[in-house]
C-alpha cells in the first residue's frame, strides 16, 4: 500500500507540473535574462523531485523528461536558459558531492555499473565544470590527475556548451543523459573522505622525495617486465623482486621517519575494482593489501575498495595490485573458453574459480615474502622490528575503524569449477606471488 501512495502522488505531482507548466508557457512576456533562468531552474528541480530510478513506479524516462524540458517555455532564448540553470545546479550538487566524500573517478565508477554511457560522458562534464574554478594549489596529486582525466572522457565544458548548438530530437538527446547525470551526483550518499576536499588542505599518497620516486621507478620496472615477458620462470623472479623492493621500503620509510606519529600515520587511497568478476578481483587486492600492512574495504555497490594503510604503502598496494590483475587476466584468457560435459559453457564459472584460487595463492606467497623480509632487515639492522611493524598495524587499525565504524564481513568467493581452481592456484605459483576466508565490506 505505501508503494501504491507512492505512485499517485508522484502521478499527481507530474500532473501538477504540466499544468504549471502549460499556464508558465502562456504567460505574457518579455521575460528578463534573470527570470528566464529562474523559470528553468524551476522547472528542472520538479523533474529531479519527479524522477526515480526504482523503474516501479511509472516515473517519466529522461528522455520524456528532456522533451518536458524543451517544451516548458516558448522563448527564443529558453535552451540557453536551461543550460545556465543545468550549470548552476550541477555547481552546487557536485560541491555537496566533494563534501560527502566522493571524487570524480568514484562517481564514474559508479555509474559505470548502472548509468547509460552517455550519463557518465555527461557527469564527467559536469565535473569538469566545477573543477576549473580551482587553482592547482588547491588541489591534491589525486585531485589535478583526476582532473585531467575528465578532460580526456568529456571535450565540452559545461552543460550549456553541450546544448548551445543542438536543436530539437538532438537537444533532447543531448539533455536526457545530462538530467540522468544531474540526478544521479545530487542523489550520492556519504562515503569515508580520503583525500581533502577541492580549496582543502592538500596531500598526497603517492610517496615523496627523490629517493622514494628512484624505488619506484624500479619496482615498475620490475612489474613492466614481469606483464611482458613470456616466460613463467622470469615472470615469477621479476614479481618476487618486486615484492622484495616494496617491504624494503616500507620497512625504512618507517625507521627513518623523523617522529614516531609520521611514522604510523595512516591514509586512505581508493582502488577501482573492474567488471566482470568484481569479487574475486577485490580478493585479490584485500590480499595484497594485508601482505603489506594494509587493510582494504570493498563496496560492492560503488565498484572500488578503499585501502587503509601508510602513505608508502597506499602507492605499493595500487602498483602490484595492477600488475597482478594483469599478469592473472592473461593467464586466464590463454585458458580459454570452457564448456561442460553437455557442451554447455562454463567459462564464467571457471574464470570466476581461477581468479578466486589466483588471489589465495597470491596472498600465501606474498605473506611468506613480506615475512622473509621483515627477518632479513632485522638481522641486518639488529634492529627488532616487531613492535614497529605492530604499531603500524594498530595505526591502521584505528584509521579503518574511523572511516569505516559499521564494517560488515562478507564470505570469500565459492570456487564452483575444479579445473579453474587448479589452473588459478598454478597461475599464481608462477606470477609467484592467507586468502583471507572472509572480505571486509562497507
Amino acid at each position: 500500500m505505501g508503494r501504491d501512495n507512492q505512485k499517485r502522488r508522484k502521478a499527481k505531482s507530474r500532473e501538477k507540473l504540466k499544468r504549471r507548466l502549460r499556464d508558465r508557457s502562456t504567460t505574457p512576456g518579455p521575460f528578463t535574462w534573470e527570470e528566464l533562468v529562474v523559470q528553468a531552474r524551476y522547472v528542472l528541480v520538479q523533474i529531479m523531485t519527479d524522477a526515480c530510478p526504482c523503474g516501479e513506479c511509472n516515473a517519466p524516462t529522461w528522455e520524456e523528461s528532456a522533451r518536458q524540458l524543451s517544451r516548458a517555455m516558448a522563448h527564443a532564448r529558453w535552451p540557453e536558459a536551461v543550460g545556465t540553470a543545468i550549470d548552476t545546479m550541477a555547481e552546487d550538487a557536485v560541491g555537496q558531492a566533494w563534501d560527502r566524500g566522493w571524487m570524480p573517478r568514484d562517481v564514474l565508477s559508479l555509474m559505470a555499473k548502472d548509468a547509460s554511457t552517455p550519463a557518465v560522458k555527461a557527469a564527467a562534464t559536469l565535473m569538469r565544470s566545477e573543477l576549473r574554478s580551482y587553482a592547482e594549489a588547491q588541489l591534491s596529486d589525486l585531485w589535478s590527475a583526476q582532473r585531467e582525466s575528465l578532460a580526456e572522457r568529456s571535450a565540452p565544458e559545461s552543460a550549456k556548451e553541450v546544448l548551445a548548438s543542438r536543436e530539437g530530437p538532438a537537444w533532447i538527446e543531448a539533455a536526457a543523459p545530462i538530467l540522468e547525470a544531474l540526478y544521479t551526483l545530487a542523489d550520492l550518499q556519504p562515503i569515508p573522505m580520503v583525500q581533502p576536499r577541492p580549496g582543502g588542505h592538500p596531500s598526497s599518497v603517492r610517496g615523496d622525495g627523490a629517493e622514494s620516486s628512484k624505488v619506484y621507478e624500479k619496482i615498475r620496472a620490475l612489474l613492466a617486465k614481469a606483464e611482458s615477458t613470456d616466460s613463467d620462470a622470469e615472470a615469477e623472479a621479476f614479481t618476487a623482486k618486486a615484492q622484495q623492493l616494496i617491504a624494503r621500503h616500507s620497512i625504512n620509510e618507517a625507521l627513518l621517519a623523523e617522529t614516531q606519529d609520521a611514522a604510523l600515520e595512516a591514509a586512505a587511497l581508493r582502488v577501482y575494482i573492474e567488471k566482470p568478476y568484481e569479487k574475486p578481483k577485490s580478493e585479490l587486492l584485500h590480499v595484497v593489501a594485508d601482505a603489506n600492512g594494509c587493510r582494504a574495504v570493498y563496496s560492492l555497490a560503488a565498484g572500488f575498495s578503499t585501502v587503509i594503510g601508510g602513505r608508502t604503502n597506499l602507492r605499493s598496494v595500487e602498483l602490484l595490485y595492477n600488475s597482478l590483475m594483469v599478469q592473472a587476466t592473461s593467464a586466464m584468457t590463454r585458458a580459454g573458453a570452457k564448456q561442460d560435459g553437455a557442451g554447455r559453457s562454463r567459462t564464467r564459472s571457471f574464470r570466476q574459480s581461477f581468479l578466486a584460487s589466483f588471489a589465495v595463492r597470491i596472498g600465501e606467497r606474498l605473506a611468506d615474502s613480506a615475512e622473509a623480509t621483515v627477518r632479513e632487515v632485522a638481522e641486518e639492522t639488529g634492529t627488532d622490528l616487531v613492535p614497529v611493524m605492530q604499531l603500524r598495524r594498530e595505526a591502521v587499525d584505528a584509521k579503518t575503524e574511523e572511516l569505516f565504524p559499521n564494517l560488515t564481513f562478507r564470505a570469500a568467493t565459492r570456487i564452483s569449477d575444479y579445473e579453474g581452481h587448479i589452473a588459478g592456484r598454478a597461475a599464481a605459483d608462477r606470477a609467484r606471488l592467507q586468502g583471507a576466508e572472509e572480505i571486509q565490506t562497507s
